[in-house]
């Protein structure tokens, strides 16, 4: 149904100057701004960088990865609509809304008799893919014969918090333990005690699933009484790679379980995230499948769902390294997924390190490290982008600097992907230490036919033919096409130089092949 413009600006002055909103000097800006941009076809392009200098007078340099201002003040904003609306005497035929997930605004008619409420004509479903919510709590243990530590655990909430808020797979909430309203909206509850035990302070973090009271993961991390910010980044890197960080964090595995399992439909705004979590965790041709139909669904309805954009083309890059053939025009969807998700939501820090990953398969590689550096920024406790940092510096030629941000990255305590050591392996095999190759190859177990390619050429090279020969027919027998190099949309994974010394050595090992191994 059309609404008059005039309608909806004669509305909107009528909000500006009502009870709920006449005091509000911010937010009454925000919402004026947000309304005039959808009136004139921009709402699509709303954001939270936009926002915050076209309505709120933030600066050109604002980031939302560190001021989370537009956030607070949407959330704020649409607890007032909500409350001017559900008032019965209220006498507007037309209805201004913020729907959850989105900063464009909508406007729906009120056909109603008088003092009667009727539901809104479009249901507010979030219109961004969602992911679980977790509660971050922190106390001290307290010691009489020790001076309270008060101060520091201050200090490590608010970093914790700073650093939680920083990952859009999750939504963190903050409160006191004595906050029951609070426990209620959770799906997770990290717990961090904290006591002075000498010349340190221990750390009892415990991870809760609040659905069922079950513990998802433990452990004690220790910090000197006086810390630097160095040793708080540290911790922080080190509980979010265990907690909230795509590839191995426990709340984002054990949420996406948790939906699978239960007799009720997965929610449409959980749906892409639970069955793209699903593939990480066991990576097959068919969930790759499920996890792309299901952010193709989504999208199709909310084209503009950011996080579904960064998952399709995370998929992409899957779809390429993997091999799976799988993304029509790839080329084209990738760019367009990864441009129009950074473009939303530019303080994704996920966006830009996709979005890295895409320039460099188009052979732009300044633009690529450009970017790899602004993901590493945007979020510099993320594993995940890390890892994706040390690989697109490799990638791109700078071959010491990529491989040493893997091996400081590997060296922390975190449940790393086998995957983690298909760089490793193409360093020390490119080098001429195939034993060491070998070795890591056997590592390899989980990741497409990455495993029994690493161990035929690293055996073919340690003279172990027989094996070497079982591993290619063991890798073509799923994969027959793999070294088929002619493909002009999805191209070879083999045209990328670090892997030109494996693909010689296929070809010498397809030579003692008879046709029957094949």
């Amino acid at each position: 149904m059309t609404i008059d413009k005039e309608l909806i600006i004669a509305e909107l002055d009528s909000l500006l100057v009502s009870p709920c909103f006449r005091a509000r000097k911010v937010i009454k800006r925000f919402l004026h701004y947000v309304v005039h941009e959808t009136l004139a076809g921009r709402g699509n392009t709303l954001n939270q960088h936009n926002i915050a200098i076209h309505a709120l007078g933030k600066p050109p340099d604002f980031s939302p990865a560190y001021n989370p201002v537009v956030r607070i003040e949407a959330g704020r904003l649409r607890k007032l609509l909500k409350t001017h609306y559900a008032d019965a005497n209220n006498p507007s035929s037309i209805m201004i809304t913020i729907p959850k997930g989105t900063y464009q605004a909508v406007f729906i008619r009120r056909n109603r008799l008088p003092n009667t409420v009727t539901p809104p004509e479009t249901p507010l479903t979030p219109q961004v893919t969602e992911g679980p919510r977790v509660l971050l709590q922190c106390q001290v243990l307290e010691n009489p014969a020790i001076t309270s530590p008060a101060p520091l655990c201050h200090k490590v909430r608010n970093d914790l918090l700073l650093m939680l808020n920083r990952f859009r797979n999750i939504r963190v909430l903050a409160s006191h333990a004595s906050d029951k309203a609070k426990l209620h909206q959770t799906d997770y509850i990290l717990n961090c005690d904290l006591q002075v035990t000498g010349n340190e302070v221990e750390l009892f973090l415990v991870l809760i699933h609040a659905r069922d009271d079950e513990l998802v993961w433990a452990n004690t991390l220790r910090l000197p009484t006086q810390p630097s910010q160095q040793d708080l980044d540290t911790l922080c890197m080190q509980v979010a790679a265990n907690t909230v960080a795509l590839h191995s964090g426990k709340v984002l595995y054990h949420w996406a379980q948790y939906q699978q399992s239960m007799t009720t439909a997965i929610a449409a705004h959980h749906k892409a995230l639970v069955d793209y979590l699903a593939f990480l965790h066991d990576i097959t041709r068919e969930n790759f499948h499920i996890a792309l139909i299901s952010c193709q669904q989504r999208l199709q309805h909310f084209p503009h769902d950011s996080k579904a954009l960064v998952i399709l083309a995370r998929l992409c890059g899957y779809d390429h390294v993997l091999q799976y053939h799988l993304v029509e025009n790839l080329e084209t969807t990738w760019t367009h997924s990864a441009r129009t998700a950074m473009k939303l939501d530019s303080g994704n820090a996920e966006a830009h390190s996709i979005f890295a990953h895409n320039r460099y398969f188009l052979g732009d590689n300044a633009l690529c490290r450009a970017e790899l550096e602004m993901a590493r920024q945007t979020n510099p406790f993320d594993t995940s982008i890390e890892y994706l940092y040390g690989f697109g510096l490799y990638m791109t030629g700078d071959h010491e600097a990529g491989i040493q941000a893997i091996r400081n990255l590997m060296a922390l305590q975190f449940p790393q992907p086998d995957w983690y050591h298909v760089l490793p392996f193409l360093h020390v095999f490119n080098q001429g230490n195939y034993q060491e190759a070998l070795v890591l190859a056997e590592r390899i177990q989980h990741f497409g036919y990455w495993g029994e390619l690493a161990r035929s050429v690293s055996c073919f090279r340690l003279g172990q033919t027989a094996r070497s020969l079982r591993e290619l027919q063991e890798l073509l027998r799923d994969n027959s096409q793999l070294l088929n190099t002619q493909n002009p949309d999805n191209r070879s994974i083999f045209s990328h130089e670090a892997l030109k010394k494996v693909l010689s050595t296929l070809g010498e090992i397809k030579k003692l092949m008879t046709p029957d191994q094949y």
